[in-house]
């Protein structure tokens, strides 16, 4: 945050942020890390950056999605739900059903506004191998700093 001693260049100017290395040592609520915090909150919730990539999840939503924190952080939204959209080609956030995605517009808005979001529906066609379905969830956003916490209120499975 600032500029770099002695320069006055556009290059060297540095942005408010936090870098995903980072986020794990992010001090939250009472001085809390911010694992330990998503930890206490017993409801599905995943930390992501503006980019809808995933930075941090609680336990709970690792127990939702059946995946260990490897398999969701550091990943984008679409691959950690496991939206069949995101196995286009194109990829998670570049097909043309993404512009219509309510978790991705969600966040988004949140991010860029700052304004919470709270029971949002969203629907998105899972690709569970063989059997596709349709998952139903109902999400709460809250932007606190650079991130967004996006909390799974309701998700259920319903066969198409």
């Amino acid at each position: 945050m600032g500029t770099v001693a002695g320069s006055r260049h556009a290059d060297d100017i540095l942005s408010h942020g936090i870098c995903g290395s980072c986020v794990d040592n992010f001090t939250f609520q009472k001085g809390a890390p911010l694992q330990q915090y998503l930890d206490s909150i017993p409801v599905p919730v995943f930390a992501v950056d503006g980019d809808v990539i995933v930075q941090a999840v609680n336990s709970s939503g690792c127990e939702v999605l059946g995946k260990g924190h490897r398999d969701i952080v550091h990943r984008l939204g679409g691959d950690v739900f496991e939206c069949a959209r995101s196995r286009l080609p194109e990829g998670c956030g570049r097909t043309i059903h993404c512009s219509g995605c309510a978790i991705r517009r969600t966040v988004t808005r949140t991010y860029e506004t700052g304004e919470p979001q709270s029971g949002v529906p969203a629907t998105l066609f899972w690709s569970d191998p063989g059997r596709p379905s349709d998952v139903v969830l109902t999400i709460t956003t809250v932007r606190v700093g650079g991130i967004v916490l996006l909390r799974v209120d309701r998700m259920d499975k319903a066969s198409s």
